[in-house]
């Protein structure tokens, strides 16, 4: 909507539904914002003492010294003349020969601490003892003589071995013939025909009057 009216401007949108009022709109700023507005949060004192003047020196040392050795990149100087490449390095090697620097190694890590190579000789690899002849007879003596003494042991354990069996076989066959005159004997108690209940003189049919029958002449 366009405003009506002269010198008179107004929203081209509806303020109400943004959920703004005419007071509710921040107050327009006639001068400079200050530099350092006012902090919520104040930071944390810094701790003094002397273990903290130590470190901190001891920080200043080591920067400064690793500002000034050769492997430091410093930014190119402006300088017209022509200068050799390696009277650079000669000159800050000399200073570092004139200065010697020793660190408190107590407050930095033991990788950086130089160290000296020890070189340890090589042992001589060990030769082989040369054997003579007369040691090697009296090897070759002592090994014929385990060899007879092993096979002589392994006859002996065949001759062992050979007895154990027919021992057994021996003690198996007497068991056989043991068990086989029992099962007789149990089989003649059994049996009751084959025994005769008659006295002496006696004889089955002797007597009798099955032979009356037969002619008589």
């Amino acid at each position: 909507m366009a405003g009506k009216g002269r010198g008179i401007a107004a929203f081209t949108f509806n303020i109400d539904a943004l959920g703004l009022t005419r007071g509710s709109m921040p107050e327009s700023q006639h001068g400079p914002q200050p530099l350092f507005p006012q902090m919520e949060f104040k930071p944390v004192p810094l701790k003094a003492g002397e273990d903290e003047d130590y470190m901190l020196a001891l920080k200043q040392e080591i920067r400064g010294r690793m500002k000034g050795l050769p492997f430091n990149i410093k930014p190119c100087s402006g300088r017209s003349d022509v200068e050799k490449y390696k009277e650079k390095y000669i000159r800050e090697c000399q200073k570092i020969e004139d200065e010697e620097w020793t660190p408190d190694w107590n407050r930095l890590p033991k990788e950086l601490m130089p160290q000296k190579k020890i070189i340890r000789k090589k042992k001589d690899p060990k030769k082989p003892r040369k054997i003579s002849s007369k040691q090697q007879e009296d090897l070759l003596s002592k090994l014929n003589e385990l060899e007879k003494k092993a096979d002589k042991s392994d006859d002996e354990n065949e001759k062992e071995e050979k007895k154990g069996d027919e021992e057994e076989e021996k003690k198996g066959d007497e068991e056989e013939e043991i068990e086989g005159d029992e099962f007789d004997e149990e089989l003649e108690e059994e049996n009751d025909y084959m025994n005769t209940y008659f006295e002496d003189g006696d004889e089955y049919g002797a007597g009798s009057d099955d032979n009356m029958d037969e002619a008589t002449y």
